[in-house]
């Protein structure tokens, strides 16, 4: 007797502990099967911790550790156990829509800064500027913030408002902004000179497809020559907007080969375009990851256009999320995919058809802080370190030593000339804001979009005329 009444015991206590999991008795009896020892000790486990932990924990601390660590388990990077409040700000980057007042926002020197505020926005009417410094949050102190923390407490229930403190030109502001939804657009397109359509794919959220669909069609009309699809620094996101987008470039037929659990192999098609409709080069690096691998190796094992950049990350695995009674939700790696040709490219990559790589180290070093004028004569660390840069961004160092010589004299005086500046050789403030404009890539040329453009434009003379 003891055997069962005991079992049913330990169910029972795991159903009401794990209430959040909306696990039902029959299902937990399946779970563990004929014996109760695993829940059995999870109960002990829990009790002894809070019975003799020197500090008194809360249960539902201890269930959300144990549902996190469960998942964990896997050894999967891309499953996790979500809480309801990492869940809904996943939902917002998934569906691209949020409550907030619409700017952009980054950290600098201790500093919450606005970089712009997002076109047509309540941020927008609001008068918020690029410079302004957001200080407070309806009251918060957001000195010493980081960026997801001050983003999440401008974000709310649209209808609602928010007061925002600006810092501009030494006055304070006192911004009241009612939140409304604002929409992540994903796509930036324009019309590159020669008539190119260039189209820059930033993540795949709910927008995505409707978004790219939208930029080719306003580019038929200008009558483009070929199309640019830009994917760097894309790490992925719907696979079913990686499907829409994936179908406007590739003709009838695969796209992708899902592998899942439950079923030997899914085949995914194309099934809008009978060929083409331009010639395409699709611009991928490191950053490009999951579904933007799934839009690239469809297009170049399609050839239905030509992949021109650097390998990319190598994820080829699909997720899907299941929400949980409590408001949060498990995201768990449901299959594998496969490229049309039958590639897996998991871990490894896609290796473009044109290499072309650039100074990643450009954006490990950073941007160079100085606190006094360096000129020929000077050294010390921070000269090592404007060398590293200048080095870096091709301005002939050949040798860092923290002395300021004729060599690092000169590529100075190259950069000053780059920038429009006189050419003194030294390094005040004004050279440092031209500095770190180049490392952080404004003003230096993109040799990876050049080189789209001489692929594209190789496209078009091999295009039989019609």
């Amino acid at each position: 007797m003891r055997g069962k009444r005991g079992k049913w015991w330990v169910i029972l206590a795991a159903v009401i502990i794990l209430g959040s999991l909306a696990l039902s008795v029959p299902s937990l009896v399946r779970a563990w099967g004929s014996t109760d020892e695993g829940m059995a000790l999870f109960i002990e486990v829990m009790n002894r911790v809070r019975e003799s932990y020197v500090e008194e924990v809360p249960v539902d601390k201890l269930i959300e550790g144990a549902l996190r660590g469960m998942v964990e388990s896997l050894g999967d990077p891309y499953s996790t156990y979500m809480t309801p409040q990492e869940f809904q700000d996943f939902q917002a980057g998934t569906n691209g829509t949020f409550g907030g007042v619409g700017i952009v926002i980054t950290e600098e020197d201790g500093y919450i800064v606005v970089v712009a505020p997002i076109k047509g926005t309540p941020g927008d009417r609001a008068g918020i500027r690029p410079r302004d410094r957001i200080i407070r949050v309806d009251g918060r102190d957001l000195r010493g913030v980081d960026v997801d923390t001050a983003g999440e407490l401008m974000r709310g229930k649209p209808g609602t408002e928010v007061v925002l403190e600006i810092e501009r030109d030494g006055k304070i502001l006192r911004v009241p902004i009612t939140r409304e939804v604002i929409e992540v657009n994903p796509v930036e397109s324009k019309l590159l000179e020669g008539g190119y359509g260039y189209i820059r794919l930033t993540s795949f959220n709910e927008h995505a497809g409707q978004r790219v669909r939208e930029a080719l069609a306003a580019f038929e009309k200008q009558g483009v020559r070929g199309i640019i699809l830009d994917l760097r620094g894309n790490p992925g996101g719907l696979l079913s907007q990686a499907l829409e987008v994936a179908r406007e470039f590739v003709p009838a037929g695969p796209v992708v080969y899902i592998e899942e659990r439950q079923q030997k192999e899914r085949r995914v098609l194309s099934s809008n375009l009978p060929k083409e409709r331009w010639p395409l080069v699709v611009l991928v690096d490191g950053g490009s990851a999951s579904a933007a691998e799934i839009v690239a190796g469809a297009i170049q094992d399609r050839k239905a256009g030509v992949l021109v950049g650097e390998k990319t990350f190598g994820k080829a695995t699909v997720q899907d999320v299941f929400r949980l009674a409590n408001g949060g939700a498990v995201k768990l790696t449901i299959g594998r995919y496969l490229t049309p040709s039958g590639r897996s490219i998991d871990k490894a990559g896609i290796t473009p058809d044109v290499l072309v790589p650039v100074p990643h180290n450009l954006k490990d070093l950073g941007l160079l802080k100085l606190s006094r004028t360096l000129r020929l004569g000077t050294g010390g660390l921070d000269v090592a370190e404007l060398q590293k840069r200048l080095q870096a961004l091709g301005y002939g160092i050949t040798k860092i030593d923290g002395i300021f010589g004729p060599e690092t004299k000169e590529a100075v005086r190259h950069l000053q000339r780059d920038a429009g500046l006189p050419a003194t050789g030294t390094v005040d403030k004004a050279t440092l804001t031209a500095l770190n404009r180049r490392l952080s890539g404004e003003g230096t040329k993109d040799v990876q979009l050049e080189k789209a453009v001489e692929v594209l434009k190789g496209l078009l003379a091999k295009k039989p005329a019609a």
